[in-house]
């Protein structure tokens, strides 16, 4: 009997974890956060910092399970998300959904993108967006899943893009 229910708990225990990796997280679970690092002044240091700072990390890696199916839908659904994170954290949010169109004009509506976090920091003193977005391209077919990310910097005032990074 002990032996039984010790080999139920032990497959429960496996399998649980399988079943909660393929649901997908809710809009509101995107992430908008100050950051207390500031954008490295050295322009040839930036990249690095995106990637060290976001990529394969926990906060993106969790939405994983999207995929290009209905993209464009998805990106618009998440992008008012994010934005109204940042009005509630009194944050630019204006600035935001500013950069996040350009995020998605980015695009040019042949990758798949998903955005799915925004960190305010500063680079020179100066208040800038890190969107993080989940892509693939629609061409390696519907329902292909979004497991590479971008990072994008942009200047909150200006709009011009300060810093960028992908994999692959």
């Amino acid at each position: 009997m002990k032996t039984c229910l010790s080999i139920f708990f032990a497959i429960a225990c496996f399998s649980w974890p399988l079943q909660a990796a393929g649901e997908k997280p809710a809009p509101d679970t995107v992430v908008v956060k100050v950051l207390n690092t500031p954008l490295p002044h050295e322009e040839n240091k930036r990249a690095q910092f995106l990637w060290d700072t976001f990529a394969n990390q926990p906060e993106e890696k969790q939405f994983n399970t999207y995929t290009t199916e209905n993209w464009k839908d998805t990106f618009v659904v998440f992008a008012k998300s994010l934005v109204q994170k940042a009005k509630d954290h009194t944050l630019d949010s204006e600035s935001l959904r500013k950069t996040l169109d350009l995020v998605l004009k980015h695009s040019e509506g042949k990758i798949a993108y998903l955005p799915v976090g925004a960190y305010q920091t500063t680079l020179d003193a100066s208040p800038i967006w890190i969107v993080t977005v989940k892509w693939e391209s629609p061409s390696m077919g519907e329902g292909v899943n979004l497991a590479h990310i971008r990072m994008f910097a942009f200047d909150q005032k200006t709009l011009k893009q300060v810093a960028f990074n992908t994999c692959l």
